[in-house]
């Protein structure tokens, strides 16, 4: 058996997987101030045998949490004599260039708390002014006292990473309480700015990391478990606990990913079903994950994941291989409030606690999900996380307090606030498509998380898209995809020369040694030789350009033919990335990268038993455009594989309600996924 557990801003969710398929799924709400009692009461409501258990992976947003909050470590940064204002100087561009008010994000680490050590590595890694050790020794004495965290970043360090190994072993020496994170282990790269941000968030989320997970591991083993405890990545990847608190910067999106990792398994399994017009399903998707907090989103292109090098976060800048989740404050528990004589949705969440004022735990506001609960979009008998009840009364209570403020009564102001929110939500995926020349009319729409599928109708009219899936278990989806997830290591390295330069023998000793290096962390997070998969790739450019494009390099037909090949493959990328190219312009590598993974068994998913479509088990009165419509319900539990579904109906599970809409039509697959088309 194999457990994944995602914790979410409201609920934590987890699903169970045995050897022949079989799914379990459990939610219950999230404990924000220790994770780890959410987790195991949700591991508790699975009620497993945990001596069966070969593996818990976790999506964990405590690294997040704390950096969004503000409440992490307190963090020293080491680095090199004479570059002590590189991380509080920055970039000198302005992202807001017509903002007279414009700031600077607040550096994490104050420069009263940034040391300058005496060491000097040049750009080819030769060792220019050696690492004074006694100074080093008394330093790591002294921040033991007044520091929980020490981020270390010298100058050209992805060069030759040494000094930051020594100096790490120093400090360690000094204090075995001070957390050390070098740069050369989170972001071995060139631009010091963005390589001492990535390492100083990473120092910042380090202790509360390191001790999140040390707990849940104490937890788990105290319980009989005998598997590994698994962490997801930011990169779509998994790793074991003990890699987690060595890379912490690479725990930051780990939940959100999960649901993206998922997705790719949805389109395989439509696209093997062989339905009509599921041949391209998988092809392009818009992944959107609507829980109680926020509202995730993230494109599949051409089959893969859309993977970022470089993002930022809280707009400091973070040099780590990272799934593009884009985030809004929009979800279940958006509050609804009035601003400047108008209505305003979120970014405001009642979260888990109080929670919107229908789930009765002392919530006064109205939220999204209060006004679903008006409008008739989400039933009365609807049982949220396994067991919550709502109570209208209390809704309807908060809905006309703010209605009163804006002279309309509480239908208008909910069936404005759910418009307010699609429109919301859909100009956020217009930010990720439109902005970046990309249609989405020719994408599929897979909506999940406890919300999601609510809205997912919606949001499809607003991006005039014909075609809506909702996954079997679309309410812990997220959780269901760290079980899908390939154990997964990068490794990257320093590479600057000229295409028209490079000696064929050189690259391939390059990347030999990174892949030598991308395999050894697989074998540490015990992962058979036999099953590693190596993909080389490039970061490259034109000559004097500051930023680069990726490449994937093909191996096999050999390295001069391979070399040859690069300038035109080069072009035809940048094109697709800039909508431009200089062919017959001088190209250079940056950096090499390798990414490794770790292929896991993956059950089949279990087919859905077909059958003659059941009468619906309710009817409920629901408001759409502008009018109220008899709406058939329809337990999903007992919706066969082939069933179709014409709208209006709504759709009940456990942990989520999928709403189609009138000139909608739902249709169950073969492995349980609700297929919505425009009729």
């Amino acid at each position: 058996m194999r457990v994944a557990v995602d914790i979410g801003g409201t609920f934590t969710d987890a699903v169970a997987i045995d050897d022949d398929g079989r799914t379990r799924t459990a939610k219950v709400l999230t404990t924000p101030h220790r994770l780890q009692d959410g987790v195991l009461a949700v591991l508790d409501e699975l009620d497993i045998d945990w001596h069966r258990l070969e593996s818990v992976t976790n999506g964990t947003t405590a690294g997040l949490n704390a950096f969004l909050e503000g409440k992490g470590a307190k963090v020293a940064l080491l680095t090199t004599r004479g570059f002590r204002d590189v991380y509080e100087l920055g970039r000198a561009n302005r992202p807001d260039m017509y903002n007279v008010r414009y700031r600077p994000p607040t550096p994490l680490t104050p420069r009263r708390s940034i040391y300058e050590i005496d060491e000097r590595v040049a750009a080819d890694g030769a060792v220019l002014v050696p690492v004074d050790e006694e100074s080093v020794l008394e330093l790591g004495r002294r921040l033991a006292e007044n520091y929980e965290a020490a981020a270390v970043c010298f100058l050209h360090s992805y060069a030759n990473p040494a000094h930051e190994q020594q100096v790490a072993g120093l400090l360690k020496k000094a204090s075995r309480s001070l957390s050390v994170v070098c740069s050369h282990e989170v972001a071995p790269e060139w631009r010091e700015y963005e390589r001492t941000s990535t390492t100083v968030i990473a120092a910042y989320v380090a202790p509360i990391v390191e001790k999140y997970l040390v707990e849940l591991e104490k937890e788990t083993t105290g319980r009989g478990m005998r598997g590994s405890l698994r962490v997801m990545q930011s990169n779509g990847g998994v790793m074991t606990a003990s890699s987690a608190r060595r890379k912490p910067i690479q725990t930051l999106f780990s939940g959100p990913v999960g649901g993206t990792i998922a997705c790719l398994s949805v389109a395989d399994d439509l696209q093997n079903e062989g339905e009509s017009g599921e041949e391209s399903a998988g092809n392009r998707l818009i992944c959107v994950d609507m829980g109680g907090t926020s509202f995730d989103m993230s494109l599949v292109i051409d089959g893969k994941a859309d993977v970022e090098l470089e993002s930022e976060l809280q707009r400091h800048p973070v040099l780590a291989p990272t799934v593009a989740i884009h985030t809004i404050g929009a979800g279940g528990g958006s509050i609804g409030h009035t601003a400047g004589g108008g209505l305003r949705v979120g970014p405001r969440s009642a979260g888990a606690v109080p929670g919107p004022a229908c789930y009765g735990s002392g919530g006064e506001e109205p939220t999204i999900t209060d006004a679903n609960l008006y409008l008739g979009r989400l039933p009365g008998l609807a049982r949220l996380a396994g067991g919550i009840s709502l109570d209208k009364q209390a809704a309807d209570r908060a809905l006309a307090a703010v209605a009163g403020e804006l002279g309309m009564d509480a239908l208008e102001l909910a069936a404005g606030m759910a418009a307010v929110a699609d429109a919301t939500m859909a100009n956020a995926i217009r930010e990720i498509t439109v902005m970046r020349g990309i249609d989405p009319r020719g994408f599929t729409l897979v909506a999940f998380g406890g919300a999601g599928p609510l809205h997912a109708a919606s949001l499809a009219d607003e991006l005039d898209l014909d075609r809506v899936v909702v996954p079997a278990n679309p309410g812990v989806l997220s959780a269901y995809g760290m079980l899908q997830s390939d154990t997964r290591h990068d490794a990257v390295q320093s590479f600057y020369v000229r295409v028209s330069d490079l000696d064929p023998e050189a690259l391939e000793a390059a990347l030999a040694d990174l892949g030598e290096r991308a395999r050894l962390m697989m074998k540490e997070d015990g992962v058979d030789d036999q099953a590693i998969t190596l993909e080389p790739s490039a970061d490259l450019r034109y000559v004097g350009q500051e930023y680069t494009v990726t490449l994937p390099l093909d191996t096999d037909p050999g390295a001069r033919a391979l070399i040859d090949q690069i300038p035109e493959q080069f072009a035809e990328a940048h094109d697709v990335r800039y909508g431009h190219s200089n062919p017959g312009e001088a190209v250079e590598f940056v950096n090499l990268r390798m990414a490794a993974y770790g292929g896991i068994q993956r059950p089949r998913p279990q087919a859905v038993p077909g059958g003659a479509t059941p009468p619906p088990a309710g009817v409920e009165r629901t408001w759409f455009e502008g009018a109220w419509h008899d709406t058939a319900i329809h337990s999903r539990s007992v919706l066969p594989g082939g069933a179709e579904v014409a709208g209006p109906a709504i759709v009940m599970e456990d942990a989520c309600t999928t709403l189609v809409p009138p000139l909608w039509n739902a249709r169950v697959s073969e492995h349980g996924h609700l297929v919505i088309e425009r009729t």
